[in-house]
């Protein structure tokens, strides 16, 4: 494989990075959109994309109702964590007390959004989040 089609150092393509994050967390989302839905509560999901675990310092950070997932493919780790009772304003204070924590980590990216009360395609969903992490991480690589 060459080393161009490689998608955020994962070993794999990016079509196939989707298809295994999709897997990981369509059952959570399809919950919490449901309750979205049903009780009118906002969620937000943030996911930070990073080349060393940072999970411990993610769960230090978290409060009792949050959720996290981490997948891990190849050297790349994908901790998508789901903050529910949760305004963007509120998710963006939890990032800077992760960056906080990781100050001896700084390499890692995040893009979060408030989840929308149905996910229609869940493959644009995932890459949507993606894209922003390639497009940060390319961006960190030129300055």
């Amino acid at each position: 494989m060459s080393k161009e089609k490689i998608y955020l150092n994962t070993n794999l393509h990016q079509i196939d990075v989707v298809k295994v994050l999709v897997e990981e967390v369509e059952p959570c989302v399809e919950y919490l959109t449901y309750n979205i839905r049903r009780y009118k509560v906002p969620v937000v999901l943030v996911l930070f994309y990073s080349e060393e675990d940072i999970s411990q310092s993610i769960k230090e950070t978290m409060r009792l109702t949050d959720v996290i997932t981490v997948k891990k493919i190849a050297n790349s780790y994908f901790n998508f964590i789901y903050l529910p009772f949760t305004e963007t304003v509120e998710a963006y204070e939890f990032i800077k007390h992760v960056e906080k924590k990781n100050l001896n980590n700084p390499d890692f990216i995040y893009h979060f959004e408030q989840l929308a009360p149905t996910v229609h395609n869940y493959y644009n969903f995932i890459n949507s989040y993606l894209f922003n992490i390639l497009e940060r991480k390319e961006l960190k690589l030129k300055l």
